[in-house]
């Protein structure tokens, strides 16, 4: 991640600004927005730690204490070393997972209590790709070792993905359609 990366991000994530200007008037906004809202403020954290580490050197071993830090404050482990594109937004903190060996396209809109990350450890290579604009409901789950999900995917509450999804689909757990409600 270089330095106009990390300020798309900022600008997507956690400033209010629709279309890019001054780098010291987007810093000042980012700033005030973040300071008030916890969501923003780790978004700004996680991003400043994924700049770090993509530096290297010293920023990278201050990036993985800042990682920590963020796990145990916020309830949410996001590797650092995930490769997700600007547009990232959270719905509620605690209890998301994502592992460093997903490629996430823009616009990732994820819910509380999801995971993703993958089958089995140790294996030499992962492929886990999710496409632009997906929005992964409430406790659901993406589990693989090699798993693609494509463009403007949406998937329901308490889902378990462990194959691929087309682009333009939704998904959802069918067992969850069947439950009825009765009255005695």
């Amino acid at each position: 991640m270089n330095l106009a990366n990390l300020l798309e991000c900022w600008r997507l994530e956690v400033s209010n600004k629709k279309k890019p200007g001054r780098r010291i008037s987007l810093l000042f906004n980012v700033l005030r927005r973040a300071r008030k809202d916890n969501k923003l403020r780790f978004l700004f954290a996680f991003r400043l730690a994924q700049y770090l580490d993509a530096r290297g050197g010293l920023g990278r071993r201050h990036a993985k204490r800042m990682q920590q830090r963020l796990n145990l404050k916020y309830a949410v482990d996001i590797d650092i070393g995930a490769q997700i594109a600007p547009g990232l937004r959270i719905a509620h903190l605690p209890g998301v997972v994502i592992t460093r060996h997903v490629s996430i396209g823009r616009n990732f809109f994820i819910r509380q209590n999801c995971s993703i990350g993958i089958k089995t450890l140790g294996l030499q290579a992962y492929a886990l790709r999710i496409g632009d604009n997906v929005s992964l409901g409430a406790n659901s789950c993406i589990v693989a070792d090699r798993i693609s999900i494509g463009d403007n995917v949406v998937i329901g509450a308490m889902s378990l993905v462990m194959r691929d999804i087309p682009a333009d689909t939704t998904f959802y757990n069918p067992r969850q359609a069947e439950m009825r409600v009765t009255t005695l």
